[in-house]
């Protein structure tokens, strides 16, 4: 009797066990939504003819890898997009000249370690400064990444990172409009992307 007992709770046990493992979450199912996050570093540089370039560094929070597809960001009244690229962290990449085009984009596999979890999204916008300061409050920006596991896709939202109470484009931007380049000026060039060994 006693070994009945016994052997029924173990069947009972590996039903249960099966169960919940043949119907666990797989895929993007199973990662933190959103799976990819801006910590908060990015790089901006004011170029001539009222443009700004930006950088924003994103990183794979999840446990597994994923591919970064495409990304979009809405920027606030006032901006217009000229430019976007998604590019990976590394030497081959760091300081390209923000007066020519930007690397050409494409999908970007993000792995686990401090080595591949990051890239960089990086966009150009010009600026209308009478409409960007016209707009009063600084409102609606937005950032959208696209990630994939397998034949799996998802859009999930950023936060956009501040500069004091000012959300980034708004915060670069007006500081162009007060600073403006003069078209005589050298092309500057951007800062190095962050190194993604010295990443905690």
């Amino acid at each position: 009797m006693a070994i009945t007992i016994i052997l029924a709770v173990v069947l009972v046990g590996l039903a249960i066990g099966g169960y919940f493992w043949f119907t666990r979450p797989t895929g993007l199912a199973a990662m933190p939504n959103p799976a990819v996050v801006a910590p908060g570093g990015f790089r901006a540089t004011i170029g001539a003819n009222n443009t700004i370039t930006v950088g924003l560094e994103v990183r794979n929070t999840a446990e597994a890898a994923l591919t970064l597809i495409e990304a979009r960001i809405v920027a606030p009244a006032g901006l217009t997009s000229i430019q976007l690229a998604i590019i990976p962290t590394g030497d081959g990449n760091q300081g390209f000249a923000l007066g020519g085009d930007l690397p050409a984009t494409a999908p970007v596999q993000l792995g686990t370690t401090a080595a591949d979890r990051n890239a960089i999204i990086a966009a150009r916008f010009t600026i209308d400064c009478a409409g960007l300061l016209a707009s009063g409050a600084a409102t609606g920006e937005q950032i959208f990444v696209t990630v994939q596991v397998g034949d799996q896709q998802r859009v999930e939202e950023l936060t956009p990172p501040a500069v004091g109470d000012l959300p980034w484009l708004t915060a670069t931007a007006q500081r162009a409009c007060l600073d403006p380049v003069s078209t005589a000026s050298p092309e500057p060039q951007l800062p190095p992307l962050p190194d993604p060994t010295l990443t905690p």
